[in-house]
């Protein structure tokens, strides 16, 4: 997997030459200033990576579009699924899964890629895992109007879409927990990228993303107790099916989120002071 280029950083009263990771607990009042440096090296890092090309901001959508046209020609003409309104129902469970694929796995590389922040001691390296889960969030905001215009030709528009900015911040609150525990993973060993390189590539078969859950009978066990399906079908409840996500499921998907996260947090914590003997 190809490594990311470093973030640029903003000046931070930090010392470039410390060699030591001293992780302490950050009061609340902090809060604020880590998102507003989430945010601006997330742009910066969008910004970068868009630089110098022609279409810029657009690639993102231009690759989500060119995979909804391939699906829609292979499930539609070749082996047709006779799914009602295909192209809608591809294209919003394929913006969710390619934020979740391209989130985890720049994560994965994000604190090796940027090796020199992590000798600074003042700098919350545990930023790094979610910049990377952001970056790409602004590309299913560049493809939500696509959606919404897919939507309105087939009469299909519901206020339940209100509802969807709650389904992406589980989503993200999920990712967040999966990116601090495969990031803090490769530090350590690292054949991690090949191995979550390789299970993204294996889980978008077991991920209704392009098919319903319902065609698969007796093993659709496997496709329940993936997190990805329960977001997928809700992406597809407010948008698609103009009704509510299940509460049960999607109730027990948030508080699990939750639990990851923190959870994949304080795992990254415990193990970021041996960080910078790997680096």
């Amino acid at each position: 997997m190809q490594e990311r280029s470093s973030i640029p950083v903003p000046a931070l009263e930090a010392d470039a030459s410390a060699v030591a990771v001293r992780p302490s607990p950050l009061p609340p009042s902090h809060a604020r200033t880590l998102a507003e440096l989430v945010l601006h090296l997330a742009k910066r890092e969008a910004s970068s990576r868009h630089r110098f090309t022609l279409l810029g901001w657009l690639w993102p959508l231009a690759r989500q579009l060119a995979q909804l046209g391939v699906l829609i020609f292979t499930f539609s003409k070749v082996l047709p699924l006779n799914v009602p309104n295909f192209p809608v129902f591809v294209f919003s469970g394929l913006v969710a899964w390619t934020w979740f694929a391209a989130g985890v796995g720049a994560a994965t590389t994000s604190v090796v890629a940027n090796r020199h922040l992590v000798f600074q001691s003042t700098f919350p390296t545990a930023v790094l895992p979610v910049i990377a889960v952001v970056v790409p969030l602004l590309d299913v905001l560049m493809a939500l109007p696509v959606l919404i215009a897919m939507l309105s030709t087939h009469g299909e528009l519901s206020w339940t879409l209100l509802f969807l900015p709650v389904i992406m911040l589980v989503q993200l609150i999920l990712m967040c927990g999966v990116a601090w525990f495969v990031a803090a993973a490769h530090v350590f060993f690292r054949d991690v990228a090949n191995v979550v390189g390789l299970v993204i590539l294996l889980l978008f078969y077991v991920t209704p993303v392009f098919y319903e859950r319902s065609r698969v009978g007796h093993y659709q066990w496997v496709l329940q107790i993936n997190p990805m399906t329960t977001v997928i079908e809700a992406w597809r409840s407010v948008s698609l099916n103009g009704q509510l996500p299940f509460r049960l499921a999607f109730g027990v998907l948030a508080g699990a989120a939750a639990l990851f996260a923190a959870l994949g947090y304080l795992v990254y914590r415990r193990v970021q002071p041996g960080f910078v003997d790997e680096l």
